[in-house]
């Protein structure tokens, strides 16, 4: 009995000290045991949520948290996005009979921080603190998992306690395996993912080069996108934080944050280059654009948010741009973009792996092999498609530019071809298909450079009857004519001395067209000098009249030619040289002319003079001078003509026929003469001012007469200057008259109208019909000084000019003489009747200040004859 009691009471007590122990330790649920083999074991764990986020081990040991402590049913504990830290409790046994040593493996390493705690009978073994916001130098193994040693005796069992807090997603997958089969496994999956990192690369550098050589945005945005999934997935398993940011785990963080938006941007970026959804909706546009305003607003979170809400953003974001992305393919494939297709089975495949991986960090669905690598597998296969995708079109494009560059060079081929026959066109005359002046020119200037100060001859040829012969014929038969003359010209020219040949576009030639009736050649002076006889052979044989069309033509031809460098230095110039010397009196009369100077009417200083002429009236740089008349029966000076000159900065006193003539010929005759008629106007009251009421002579030119306006403006010049009309004479010359003599008259009998005084100049210089004289409304005829120069001296001059004089008196004109230089023919001309006479015997042309002077001289004289 007493033994029974006792074995009862030390059974009471042992029952006894374990209820009393249970409040000292805590009772662990669930035990782990240590693998036998080199297998990988996942361990099964309490979890214990520290709402306070400031207990310790030794508070989270204590019994009254007992209670709290809940299993973890799934292999892997994934609670999503949570702020507040969790405690990991489970016990490792080791159930043989020998020591191990073995490696807790967390295979997620972007936990910010985990506390490890190896408890042995309640006493702490070791202590490992370590993380994704920790320095990499502190961890004990070298790699980017988070691994932990532990090391337990045969037959013991350790109890572990963890502290596991993150921003990110809180995922705890733990396993227990010997250190050899462990790196075995992770080197296999290292391997994995080099190969990955690899063929992205490859992607990468591929579609870079594609992009350098094109410059077609889509392929750098693929680059781009293709780069940031590479280093998204690295820093999702810590590959770059070893080697980049092992000191620096703050901004291995940062990117974390960051490759989420930023490979939604570049993936939005690709799709808008790729699928150009503005060609085929403006919504799908609207729609894209929206997206990467998303997309940048999330990057700009990554700044201002904390961490947690800025991933939460991201993530949260990450499904529906990843749906829109994915719908606007069969939208757009619908609408007939083919390469929509092949876009919407590549992102399918990511966005199904982005979704699985997102809805794992979420904590929504068990954690595995392909939540833990969804991701990467849908963004290999969205990579491969695309890239084929790219390719396709790649070589798609470039088979068009091949196409485009074969017909571009098809192209190129023919219009060579089209400017080989315009250039061959623009080089030779059409009628005679001989070579053209500019091909002339061309290959004229090439022999004067090459041949340097050797004389070369430019020979301009021009048939003469030409006209006529085109105005009998009509152009179809002249033309044929021409194309005959231009053949039997380059066979006569072939013998010629010093002839140089013509390179033309198709054959070479000797005789070259420069116009309708007109060739031209090169020849050698000196060689031609020398052979005169051969030379003359082959203009009398080019004389000769040439049968055409069973008809004999006289074709008249006249040389001009032109030296080099007497001539001139440029073949531009020898050829115009050379053509005056053609149009000459001299190559008319005798064939043959070389150029002269005196034949150049139309030089540079012609030229200039245009111009300067209109400087001149405008800037007022003419001046009038004036010559008196002085009437035989009165024995007083009655007038003074107006006559005006140019006195030319550089080429001094310029003749006025020659500058009116330039004037008549360039249109300027009309803002000359009523620079004349003005100044003069305005003279004659400044004469009247000084005493000397005189009539005041201007010379009209025949062009003046066709002007439309002219008669307006003399009345208003008269009224403007308070003008007497019966005091104003308008002389022209009775050649002038002449050449439209009907039309002359209407306007002078309009002149008359206005009360103005018509004077015909230089009557008897010309060859007018005497049958209009007498209906001339004129009041005053000047006998030309060369038919007054002989009268003293000459019997016929002075027959011819008592004659004029006569019959003007009988046609009530009034006479004035020209060119009277002595006192004997003044007298003569008093004898003869002579109304009034002009001329150096009274004075020279003089300016108004000297004109005033003589006049007050004069009749100062005639006071004191008197």
């Amino acid at each position: 009995m007493l033994n029974l009691n006792s074995r009862t009471l030390r059974l009471s007590l042992r029952v006894l000290l374990l209820l009393l122990g249970s409040y000292i330790q805590p009772v662990f649920g669930i035990t782990n045991l240590m693998p036998e083999d080199d297998s990988s074991q996942i361990i099964r764990s309490e979890y214990l949520v520290d709402l306070s986020g400031k207990a310790s081990v030794d508070d989270i040991r204590k019994p009254s948290n007992e209670d709290q402590w809940q299993a973890i049913r799934e292999d892997t504990p994934n609670f999503g996005y949570q702020k507040s830290p969790y405690w990991y409790r489970f016990e490792i046994k080791n159930a043989s009979q020998n020591h191990k040593e073995q490696i807790i493996e967390i295979s997620y390493p972007l936990l910010d921080y985990v506390d490890f705690y190896q408890l042995s009978e309640g006493e702490l073994v070791q202590a490992i603190h370590i993380g994704d916001r920790k320095p990499y130098s502190e961890r004990i193994i070298d790699h980017p998992n988070l691994l932990l040693p532990v090391s337990i005796a045969a037959g013991e069992t350790h109890q572990i306690f963890m502290r596991v807090i993150t921003n990110g997603a809180h995922q705890v997958p733990l396993s227990i395996s010997d250190a050899t089969s462990l790196f075995i496994r992770l080197g296999k999956e290292d391997a994995l993912h080099a190969t990955y990192y690899g063929v992205v690369s490859v992607i990468i550098f591929f579609n870079l080069m594609i992009f350098i050589a094109l410059r077609e945005k889509q392929y750098l945005y693929y680059a781009l996108a293709a780069l940031s999934y590479m280093l998204f997935f690295a820093v999702m398993k810590a590959k770059l934080f070893p080697h980049f940011f092992s000191n620096t785990p703050a901004v291995h963080h940062a990117l974390i944050l960051i490759l989420i938006p930023l490979s939604l941007l570049l993936s939005t970026l690709f799709v808008r280059e790729f699928l150009r959804p503005e060609q085929y909706s403006k919504t799908l546009k609207l729609m894209v654009n929206s997206i990467i305003v998303v997309c940048l607003m999330c990057l700009l979170g990554t700044l201002v948010l904390d961490a947690q809400t800025s991933i939460k953003l991201s993530v949260i974001c990450a499904g529906p741009i990843s749906f829109t992305l994915f719908i606007i393919g069969p939208t757009l494939g619908f609408m007939g973009n083919r390469m929509a297709w092949i876009y919407t089975l590549a992102w399918s495949t990511l966005m199904s792996g982005a979704t699985i991986t997102a809805l794992s960090k979420q904590g929504l669905i068990a954690s595995s092999f392909f939540t833990e690598y969804g991701m990467q597998l849908g963004s290999a296969m969205e990579l491969f498609i695309l890239n084929a995708a790219l390719a396709s079109r790649f070589y798609q494009e470039h088979r068009q530019r091949i196409a485009a560059q074969e017909s571009s060079l098809s192209e190129q081929i023919e219009r060579r071809q089209a400017e080989q026959k315009l250039l061959t066109k623009s080089l030779l005359d059409p009628t005679t298909l001989l070579p053209n002046r500019s091909c002339f020119e061309e290959q004229a200037n090439m022999e004067i450079k090459a041949r340097g100060y050797k004389r070369l001859a430019i020979c301009v040829i021009q048939i003469l009857r030409y006209p006529e012969i085109s105005r009998t014929l009509g152009h179809q038969n002249t033309d044929l004519m021409q194309v005959d003359v231009g053949q039997k010209l380059n066979a006569f020219m072939e013998s010629l001395p010093g002839i140089v040949k013509i390179k033309g576009p198709t054959e070479e030639a000797f005789v070259c067209s420069l116009e309708p009736g007109t060739f031209v050649m090169l020849v050698e002076a000196d060689d031609a000098e020398r052979q005169a006889e051969e030379v003359n052979e082959t203009l009398r044989k080019m004389k000769a009249p040439i049968e055409f069309k069973e008809m004999r033509l006289e074709l008249r031809p006249a040389i001009g030619v032109a030296v080099y460098p007497e001539h001139g230095r440029n073949t531009e110039k020898l050829l115009r040289h050379a053509q005056l010397a053609a149009e000459s009196s001299e190559a008319f009369e005798r064939h043959l002319s070389y150029y002269r100077p005196e034949y150049d009417q139309y030089n540079e200083r012609r030229l200039m003079m245009v111009s300067e002429l209109k400087e001149a009236i405008h800037d007022d740089h003419l001046a009038l001078y004036f010559q008196p008349k002085y009437s035989l029966n009165e024995n007083q000076v009655v007038g003074i003509e107006a006559l005006v000159r140019w006195n030319h900065k550089r080429y001094g006193l310029i003749r006025p026929d020659e500058f009116i003539e330039i004037a008549e010929k360039t249109g300027i005759i009309k803002t000359l003469t009523r620079w004349v008629v003005s100044r003069a106007l305005r003279v004659q009251n400044q004469l009247k001012e000084k005493g000397h009421d005189l009539n005041i002579s201007i010379n009209l030119s025949a062009l003046n007469l066709r002007e439309n306006d002219l008669i307006d403006f003399l009345r208003s010049q008269i009224e403007e200057h308070d003008s007497d009309p019966t005091r104003v004479f308008l002389e022209l010359t009775e050649t002038s008259m002449m050449e439209n003599p009907l039309d002359a008259i209407e306007v002078l009998k309009q002149l008359r109208e206005l009360g103005l005084q018509i004077a015909i100049d230089d009557f008897g210089a010309g060859y007018s019909s005497l049958a209009y004289l007498k209906v001339l409304p004129a009041t005053e005829i000047k006998i030309d000084k060369s038919l007054i120069s002989g009268v003293c001296g000459n019997e016929g001059s002075d027959l011819i000019a008592e004659a004029t004089i006569s019959m003007c008196h009988k046609l009530n004109y009034s006479v004035v003489a020209e060119g009277v230089e002595n006192e004997e023919t003044l007298e003569h001309l008093r004898k003869l009747g002579c109304d009034k006479i002009q001329g150096y015997l009274l004075t020279p042309p003089l300016p108004f200040e000297k004109v005033l002077a003589w006049l007050d001289r004069f009749e100062s004289d005639q006071r004191n004859v008197s």
